[in-house]
C-alpha cells in the first residue's frame, strides 16, 4: 500500500464513522419530537433487529461483488436513509415513525455493507503483517469520526434545524466518495471464485470457520470485545447512582475520562513497534479487561472509581481494536465479508443476553453484575484460548 493511499483511507473510514455519529444523534432526537421515548426506543430496536437480519446479506454481497462497489453501494444507502429523516416533524404522526424505523433500516444495512467491504479493502491493500498496527490506529480516528459526528449533529440541529442537518449530511456521505478512487485503484480485487446463492454461501462460511479454529477464534473474540462495552454501558448508571451516590454528572465525567484515556491508549499502541508486540495478546489484553470489570465493582469511592474506568477504558478500546485487527490478519480475504457479518450476529446475540440481565437478575445490584460479568468474560477468553489451542495441536499431530 502506498503511503499517500493510508491516509485516504484512514479519512473513508472516519468519515463513514462520522455518518454513525450523526446517525446516533439525529434519529433519536427526531423521534424522541415526534413520539417520545418510546418511539426512540422502537425505533433502536428495529434499527438492531433489522442490523441483524441482514448482516448476512451484506456479508454475501461483500465477498461476492466488487468491494469498490459495495462500499459505494453502502454508502449511498446510508445517505438515503439521512435524506429520509428530513420531513420527520413536518408530516403526519402516522408517517414519521414509518420514516423514521425506514432511515434505521437502511442505515443498519448500508453500515453492513460497508463492514464487509472496507474489511476486505484493507485486507487488499494493507500487507498481514501491518494489518494489527494500522488496525489500531483506524480505531482511534473512527472513534474520533464518532465523537466529532455527534458534537456536530447536535449543533447543526440547533442551528440549522433538523431538516436541513439531515440533508446536509446525507451529501456529505456523499461527498466522500470519490476518495475511493485512488484507495483500490491498486487494489487487487478479491472475492469468492463460485457465484453462490446467500444460503450456499452461508454454508460456506460456516464451514470455513468451524475448519479454522484461528477465524473462528478471532470472531468470537471481536463479539466478546464488543460484549464488554455492551456490559459497561448497561451498568454504569445504576452503579454511579447506587454503589457510588453520585448523580449525572459523575456519569458523564467517568464516559469522558474513558474515552479519552481510551483514544490516548489507541494512540499510544498504534505505534508499529507496540502494536507489533501486541500480535497475539488479544486474548490476553480482553481477559484483563475482564479482570477491569470486576475490580470496578468493588471501588470504594469515587476518586477510585474514576482512576479504574479510566483503566477499563483503555483496556477495551485497545482490546476491541486488537480483536477487529488480528480477524483481518488471520481469515481468508475472499471470506472476509461473511465472516464480519457473523461477528455481528455474535455482537448481536451477546447484546440481547446482555440487555436481558437486569430482567433475568433484578435483584442484584449493579455492582454484582459487574463482578459476575467480568468473571464471565475472563472464563470465556480462558475457554476459547484453550479450544483454539487445542484444536491446533489436534490439527498438527
Amino acid at each position: 500500500m502506498k503511503d499517500s493511499e493510508r491516509p485516504l483511507f484512514i479519512a473513508f473510514s472516519s468519515a463513514s464513522f462520522f455518518i454513525v455519529g450523526v446517525g446516533i444523534v439525529l434519529p433519536a432526537w427526531g423521534a424522541f419530537h415526534v413520539g417520545g421515548s418510546g418511539l426512540v426506543g422502537l425505533v433502536l430496536l428495529s434499527t438492531s433487529v433489522a442490523g441483524l437480519l441482514l448482516a448476512p446479506v451484506a456479508g454475501h454481497l461483500a465477498d461476492r461483488h466488487d468491494r469498490a462497489q459495495v462500499t459505494v453501494a453502502g454508502q449511498t444507502i446510508r445517505a438515503l436513509g439521512l435524506a429520509l429523516l428530513a420531513p420527520v416533524g413536518f408530516l403526519t404522526e402516522s408517517l414519521s415513525p414509518v420514516l423514521l424505523i425506514a432511515s434505521g433500516v437502511l442505515g443498519a444495512f448500508g453500515f453492513a455493507l460497508l463492514s464487509g467491504s472496507l474489511s476486505g479493502i484493507l485486507q487488499a491493500i494493507v500487507p498481514e503483517a501491518q494489518r494489527m498496527g494500522f488496525a489500531l490506529r483506524l480505531s482511534l480516528f473512527n472513534q474520533l469520526g464518532i465523537a466529532i459526528g455527534t458534537g456536530a449533529t447536535g449543533l447543526a440541529i440547533d442551528r440549522l434545524g433538523s431538516l436541513t442537518t439531515a440533508l446536509m449530511f446525507a451529501a456529505a456521505a456523499l461527498a466522500c466518495l470519490p476518495l475511493l478512487k485512488p484507495i483500490t485503484a491498486q487494489a487487487r480485487d478479491v472475492r469468492s471464485s463460485r457465484r453462490l446463492s446467500l444460503l450456499s454461501a452461508s454454508r460456506q462460511a460456516l464451514s470455513y470457520l468451524l475448519a479454522s479454529p484461528q477465524a473462528l477464534s478471532a470472531a468470537v473474540t471481536v463479539g466478546l470485545a464488543f460484549a464488554v462495552i455492551q456490559i459497561t454501558n448497561l451498568l454504569l448508571p445504576g452503579f454511579v447512582i447506587r454503589s457510588l451516590d453520585g448523580d449525572s454528572g459523575l456519569f458523564g465525567l467517568l464516559e469522558m475520562a474513558a474515552a479519552i484515556t481510551g483514544m490516548v491508549a489507541l494512540a499510544v499502541v498504534g505505534f508499529p513497534s507496540i502494536a507489533k508486540r501486541l500480535q497475539g495478546l488479544t486474548p490476553a489484553i480482553l481477559a484483563i479487561a475482564g479482570v477491569s470489570l470486576f475490580l470496578f465493582s468493588l471501588a470504594p469511592n469515587r476518586a477510585i472509581a474514576i482512576v479504574l474506568y479510566c483503566v477499563a477504558g483503555m483496556l477495551w478500546n485497545v482490546s476491541r481494536a486488537a480483536a477487529n485487527g488480528h480477524l483481518l490478519t488471520v481469515v481468508d480475504a475472499g471470506m472476509i465479508g461473511r465472516v464480519q457479518a457473523f461477528t455481528a450476529l455474535l455482537t448481536g446475540g451477546f447484546g440481547l443476553a446482555i440487555y436481558l440481565i437486569p430482567t433475568i437478575a433484578p435483584g442484584a445490584s449493579e455492582a454484582t453484575l459487574y463482578m459476575a460479568c467480568g468473571a464471565a468474560i475472563v472464563a470465556c477468553v480462558g475457554g476459547l484460548s484453550l479450544w483454539t489451542a487445542g484444536q491446533e495441536r489436534s490439527r498438527k499431530s
